[in-house]
């Protein structure tokens, strides 16, 4: 009951991250052109923006479902994992001032090393989950599982905040 239990939380806070994010971009599309136009390298339109979320969201919801949760598992976890090899590349290129977006439009964050770091420790349980044989659970086991998912919201909330703190002090330190 406790993998099951992980299994869920796990699942429920990639449904809602992924969620969130395909949601941002669908609704903010015009303002994520210039960010994805970076991590590509190359100029593209707001319909490319659009059909990101859109997957995103469909992986948010695929992840939710029991049958379909090891394709959306593994499709959160490559994506996650196609995100931090962009960034690194921007990093590699010297963009360290570009906007993450990962916590939408608005967001301060800017690419880092500790931003690919946790797209990785994401990305690997995500991965795991895909081939997890945890079957469903009594209510009791999901209400954990529930708990636990929030659990890694505020703590994915929490060093969302950190990450954009230190990178403000760091900008005040050297400025």
């Amino acid at each position: 009951m406790l993998l099951s239990a992980l299994v869920a939380g796990v699942t429920i806070f990639a449904g809602i991250i992924f969620f969130h994010a395909g949601y941002s971009k669908v609704r903010h599309s015009a303002e994520y052109v210039d960010i994805m136009a970076t991590y590509l390298g190359r100029p593209i339109r707001g319909t490319a923006v659009t059909a990101a979320g859109v997957c995103e969201m469909a992986l948010a919801v695929m992840v939710l479902v029991p049958g379909v949760r090891w394709i959306g598992a593994l499709g959160c976890s490559l994506l996650l994992t196609v995100y931090a090899v962009l960034m690194w590349r921007q990093i590699q290129a010297g963009r360290r001032d570009m906007r993450c977006g990962c916590s939408g439009p608005a967001a301060e964050t800017r690419i880092g090393p500790e931003l690919i770091l946790r797209n990785a420790v994401i990305a690997i349980p995500l991965f795991a989950v895909a081939f997890s044989q945890a079957s469903l659970i009594p209510w009791v086991g999901m209400t954990l599982g529930l708990g636990f998912s929030f659990f890694l919201v505020l703590i994915y909330l929490s060093t969302d905040q950190i990450i954009a703190n230190r990178q403000r002090l760091i900008c005040l330190l050297y400025t």
